[in-house]
């Protein structure tokens, strides 16, 4: 409703004391409560009233008086509440959609981050710095979508820069704010003193009448008076009284049509209001239309601008390219020539290149030949400097062994010629006679010693020639087998190059007398 509308019970109360014409104080403390009643009262948002030091005296710059609450007020004292997106948009920037805490209060749309709302659910009391307050009233409210949101609701006004565009969680959400929005609208002081002077005129019909009822009470008792002094008869009475019952009668029904006529121009200037804030949010919302049907008309006409100068430039271009297609078309024949020659000349190449390629199969094949024959010789190589390492080895003993022989040999000869003087001796002795045996014993015995170490040693080098023989026909066995190992190896390298194989036998007939 465009102001704030009392019960039913309320307005019967209301009209009871019209009718009966109270006391004139009553009905002036009546009409300062209704004032105050239909002004904006702000006690709830968290500020309230502080007494003075003195008992009985309040701080007058605030208003105590008890407040009716609205019918579509809850709990915390407001339309409505909850958690909406805000499209917010900078120049020469693309829209920005943030998430928000709004509060409908009265006629004043506020909003906060979405930490406040647990404050707010907590206390349950509305802080005095929020991000931003959007005024209501005269406002158009349309349900609409946009790009990416389908629960939008667009708060447009002719004073606003631009319209507001918030977007709700889902439908219902959406249905709710449209419609606590709406009412929201309807709250303004215009509204409120439209009420207030319709009730003014009202209560002044209605002291007219109180006045009229009065007078006609006055006048009444002194018919009354009158009649009763002058004694008249009672027939005369009794059509006075029913005179004064029809005119009483004819009272009621006034005042009663008086009510009604009251509570039809309250209910038609309600439609009137109605139908006259809905009208306005209609021209608001075409206007908001006809802007944007303009910026869009602004915007083709920019592109139509556009695009026709890209046509010219693309005619320009075209030009350009017919001219310069002509220049190729020359410049591709040239080029179609040199690229005849150039396929000649690279058909050549291709045939050189097999050629090559063949070559170096070749080649590698060669090498793949000759690294397996050097690998062959490395092998064969370290075989023989092994064999040669044994055959110097080998010689070295049999030297060491035929220098012992050779030593043997002088010493068993330097013994033979001890034994040969010591048989001497003794054929010289036998020849002697029997007197000189005692000195032929003297002599004769360390010849006969002599001659038992002799023959021990004799004996001794006989088992060690044994064993020497043995060792030297092994060192023979194994010479043997070298030098046929090596004439084999000589023997398959002569048949693979004459003249390695002729190098590699005189290396060997040479290792061989050095050997021998």
């Amino acid at each position: 409703s465009s102001y704030r509308m009392d019960s039913p019970s309320e307005q019967e109360k209301s009209q009871h004391e019209i009718a009966p014409l109270a006391n004139p104080p009553e009905q002036k403390m009546k009409k300062g409560g209704v004032l105050r009643s239909l002004s904006f009262q702000f006690s709830n948002i968290g500020v309230h009233s502080t007494p003075s030091r003195k008992k009985g005296k309040v701080d007058p710059t605030y208003d105590v008086t008890p407040e009716k609450d609205y019918e579509e007020l809850g709990t915390i004292n407001v339309q409505n509440f909850g958690t909406m997106m805000k499209k917010y948009k900078k120049k020469n920037r693309p829209a920005k959609w943030t998430k928000r805490f709004f509060i409908l209060k009265e006629c004043f749309l506020l909003y906060y981050p979405t930490s406040f709302k647990k404050t707010f659910e907590k206390t349950k009391r509305i802080d005095f710095h929020p991000k931003g307050v959007i005024p209501l009233i005269g406002c158009s409210i349309v349900a609409g979508g946009d790009l990416g949101k389908r629960h939008c609701l667009l708060i447009a006004h002719p004073l606003f820069p631009s319209a507001v565009i918030v977007s709700a969680p889902d439908g219902a959400a959406q249905e709710s704010w449209l419609t606590a929005l709406r009412r929201a609208t309807k709250i303004s002081y215009k509204n409120t003193m439209v009420g207030e002077t319709m009730i003014r005129e009202l209560e002044s019909k209605g002291n007219l009448l109180n006045e009229e009822k009065r007078n006609y009470e006055v006048a009444s008792t002194t018919s009354l008076q009158s009649i009763t002094i002058q004694l008249p008869p009672l027939k005369e009475l009794g059509r006075l009284k029913e005179e004064l019952e029809e005119e009483r009668e004819k009272l009621i029904r006034t005042t009663k049509k008086l009510k009604d006529d009251l509570q039809n121009v309250k209910n038609e200037l309600k439609l009137t209001n109605e139908t006259k804030r809905t009208l306005e949010q209609e021209k608001i919302a075409l206007n908001a239309k006809t802007e944007h049907l303009a910026l869009n008309m602004a915007s083709l006409n920019m592109e139509k601008e556009k695009i026709e100068e890209n046509l010219s430039t693309m005619l320009k271009e075209r030009e350009q390219y017919i001219i310069e297609k002509q220049n190729l078309s020359t410049a591709a024949c040239q080029l179609k020539n040199r690229l005849m020659e150039i396929e000649t000349k690279t058909n050549c190449m291709s045939t050189e290149k097999e050629k090559i390629s063949k070559l170096l199969e070749l080649n590698e094949m060669k090498m793949a030949d000759l690294e397996k024959e050097r690998h062959y010789y490395t092998t064969q190589t370290n075989r023989l400097m092994e064999t040669l390492k044994d055959i110097s080895e080998q010689k070295e003993v049999t030297e060491c062994e035929l220098r012992e022989q050779l030593q043997a040999r002088i010493g068993a000869e330097k013994q033979l010629q001890a034994a040969e003087k010591a048989l001497e001796h003794l054929e010289n002795a036998l020849r002697l006679s029997g007197a000189q045996m005692s000195e032929l014993h003297e002599h004769i015995m360390p010849d006969v010693h002599k001659l038992r170490e002799f023959f021990e040693k004799v004996a001794e080098e006989a088992k060690a020639e044994a064993n020497s023989v043995g060792i030297l026909r092994s060192a023979i066995g194994a010479r043997k087998s070298m030098r046929r190992s090596m004439r084999r190896v000589v023997g398959r390298s002569s048949m693979r190059k004459t003249k390695i194989s002729s190098e590699g036998d005189d290396g060997n007939n040479n290792n061989m007398s050095s050997v021998c």
